[in-house]
């Protein structure tokens, strides 16, 4: 993605634009001294921010979809592309005493997320908690002094053949 320079060139004649005042929701209008054409520059980073600001708004909020744009087909037209970027968790290396693992079903699928108690560090999305999902997940952070878990076979077994060392507590929930 090329972000546009702060002096952009002529569409027509491809000589150098100087700056004619804005427009009339303030955008930078540009016009060539040359041929005359008038333009203005798209920032495509500065528009992408913007839509996934009130993507993310929209998910986490109370608000309808036509509060963030003219109307709310507009706003799902703008924000399709939003539903495709894949969160990632940053792997940082930190060790953390305590962490607690648990898998939640969605619509068929099912997230297994370690926690500490303050945030969410790893996530693992799979089809059911089995040893294989446990242990991708298990292996993206290193090893705690103790996981708190409830009790599943299959994380059970990853936590022995991944983190050994680890003392396993059993949820006083589960």
């Amino acid at each position: 993605m090329t972000v546009p320079s702060n002096q952009p060139r002529c569409g027509v004649c491809a000589r150098k634009l100087v700056k004619n005042g804005t427009t009339s929701s303030g955008r930078t209008r540009w016009r060539c001294k040359s041929c005359g054409a008038s333009s203005t520059q798209a920032r495509v980073d500065v528009t992408r921010k913007a839509e996934f600001t009130a993507f993310l708004s929209w998910i986490t909020g109370k608000q309808r979809q036509g509060g963030y744009a003219a109307s709310e087909r507009t706003f799902r037209r703008r924000s399709a592309w939003c539903w495709n970027v894949a969160p990632e968790a940053p792997v940082t290396g930190e060790v953390h005493p305590v962490v607690m693992l648990d898998g939640t079903y969605f619509n068929g699928w099912c997230v297994l997320v370690a926690y500490t108690g303050s945030h969410v560090i790893a996530w693992q999305w799979c089809d059911r908690e089995k040893h294989a999902s446990w242990s991708a997940l298990l292996q993206q952070i290193p090893a705690p002094d103790v996981a708190v878990v409830d009790g599943h076979k299959g994380l059970e077994s990853a936590l022995r053949e991944c983190w050994p060392e680890t003392k396993v507590q059993r949820c006083l929930f589960h």
